[in-house]
């Protein structure tokens, strides 16, 4: 959840508004399934009609055998269809935003939406009216 609440904190609750936004790179990959729930959930946070992570190895681990997954031949054209849903290399986005994950620590929200996060270090900035 750390990840999801460092980029709302970056972009703000409106940061995505009217945008789907895919989630990609090796921490985004290493994320569990519920992980991945995590943050493709909470991107309406900022604004976003969705998120999305490409499926891969973890996304089909999670499926298979559940009461709606395909069963048989149908698992195994499902994989190879689900195995073609991911960006081009060369797609283009009309906005991409690059984080480095070892900047991303432990994160706390303080206020009212998940826009108000600082790092569990950080302080509280202070509402006194000058």
């Amino acid at each position: 959840k750390d990840l999801i609440l460092y980029i709302i904190a970056q972009l703000g609750t409106g940061g995505a508004t009217g945008y789907f936004v895919e989630y990609a790179g090796s921490a985004v990959r290493s994320l569990s399934m519920e992980g991945r729930m995590t943050v493709c959930n909470m991107s309406i946070e900022m604004g976003a009609r969705g998120g999305l992570i490409a499926p891969d190895a973890t996304t089909f681990a999670y499926v298979e055998g559940r009461p709606f997954a395909p069963k048989g031949e149908a698992w195994n054209d499902a994989v190879a269809y689900w195995e073609t849903l991911y960006s081009d290399a060369d797609a283009t986005f009309e906005t991409e935003y690059t984080y480095q994950a070892a900047d991303i620590t432990p994160m706390i929200t303080y206020g009212t939406n998940p826009g108000m996060g600082i790092p569990l270090t950080g302080h509280v900035p202070s509402c006194a009216i000058t």
